[in-house]
């Protein structure tokens, strides 16, 4: 029997005397609902045999998560050479990341997630246009990389629905990657740089305490991420060669509120980084990353650019580009070759002077 199955009507059907019918809905092909003399079973049929698979008792499970149960099934079966099966791209999504979960790693199984779940397009996958992909591929406007991995998410997945037979062609197959080599210029606004520093600044934590120094310091995250007790030297951070990309001993002038900031830790240990005796690098960063791209609302950014972004507002303020250079020990700016041989001068005197300023800018900044 087939009917067009809603909440009253499947409330209202009777319980048999004896044996059983299923009333199959008209509009989920293979989906339908068993009654009993004792029970309603949500059910759906599937294969060439016509097997039967039960979803789920009625009320315990309602018609609206049966039907996407259902849906959800029917995928997996990859049942595309019957032509009565709706392959509705949100299905086929949810079903491709269900498949991902055992082979991927969780932080490349979010991200996924998050290019994917950019299309809020309902219908059948073949319907699908290209625009539609195009617009969420183009919503990274700030980030070509961005691009990049969303343009990489989307051909796999659709050639992965190829495979399955839920698609006959791939949409991207006639587009371009978005250009690789486009640099990234991604500086954060005043704006943004006060709602980022006053989100980590109340919101303490490992990953939120490195985000501030970074933006503070202008150094590295991979120099940041591994700071010890040692590297720091009253109101100076000091990176032996070893830490450092050019392999030279950095010395660079803290802020006040990035002394603030150590100081805060109770203790005499490090909170941020480990105790004296278990200094440890961060790790895990691109989950917290895009943690605090959501939390925040920001739009997306990386942590470098924030070392762009001090350089930036040194500009702003005046510091001369060889002590900006200095600050985030730049080897090939404008003091290198010839130039950098003769020059020994540690310009110390002028970084304290241009982090002072820096100091005053931040604190205008955040009191605004």
């Amino acid at each position: 029997m087939q009917i067009r199955l809603t909440d009253l009507g499947v409330k209202k059907l009777s319980l048999t005397e004896k044996g059983q019918v299923t009333h199959w809905d008209t509009t989920t092909p293979g989906f339908g609902v068993r009654v009993s003399s004792k029970r309603k079973s949500f059910v759906v049929m599937y294969g060439k045999e016509r097997r039967l698979k039960t979803l789920g008792r009625y009320p315990d499970l309602s018609l609206v998560d049966a039907r996407k149960d259902a849906r959800l099934f029917l995928a997996t079966q990859n049942l595309s050479d019957d032509p009565h099966i709706d392959h509705d791209y949100q299905v086929v999504v949810k079903t491709y990341l269900k498949d991902c979960e055992a082979r991927l790693r969780p932080s490349t199984l979010e991200g996924y997630v998050l290019y994917l779940t950019k299309i809020t397009f309902s219908g059948n996958i073949g319907q699908i246009a290209q625009a539609d992909i195009v617009k969420a591929i183009e919503a990274y406007t700030d980030s070509p990389s961005s691009q990049n991995y969303a343009f990489t998410t989307f051909k796999v997945f659709f050639n992965w629905a190829i495979r399955r037979q839920f698609l006959a062609s791939n949409p991207l197959n006639a587009l371009r990657r978005p250009n690789r080599t486009i640099s990234r210029d991604r500086v954060l606004s005043d704006e943004e740089l006060k709602t980022l520093l006053q989100f980590t600044l109340h919101n303490r934590g490992r990953f939120h305490d490195i985000v501030t120094l970074l933006a503070l310091t202008g150094q590295r995250k991979s120099e940041i991420a591994g700071l010890q007790w040692s590297e720091v030297d009253g109101d100076t951070l000091v990176f032996p060669p070893g830490r450092t990309k050019n392999k030279r001993e950095h010395r660079v002038p803290l802020c006040s509120q990035a002394l603030d900031l150590l100081h805060s830790i109770e203790g005499g240990q490090l909170h941020v980084f480990g105790t004296p005796a278990e200094d440890q690098p961060y790790n895990g960063w691109s989950k917290a990353q895009r943690r605090v791209v959501k939390e925040t609302g920001l739009d997306h950014f990386t942590l470098h650019d924030l070392r762009r972004t001090f350089s930036t507002i040194h500009a702003k303020i005046g510091t001369p580009i060889h002590v900006t250079e200095k600050l985030l020990n730049h080897v090939s700016g404008s003091i290198s070759g010839v130039a950098a041989v003769y020059n020994r001068h540690s310009y110390i005197e002028e970084m304290h002077t241009a982090i002072a300023a820096y100091d005053e800018y931040l604190a205008n900044l955040l009191s605004d």
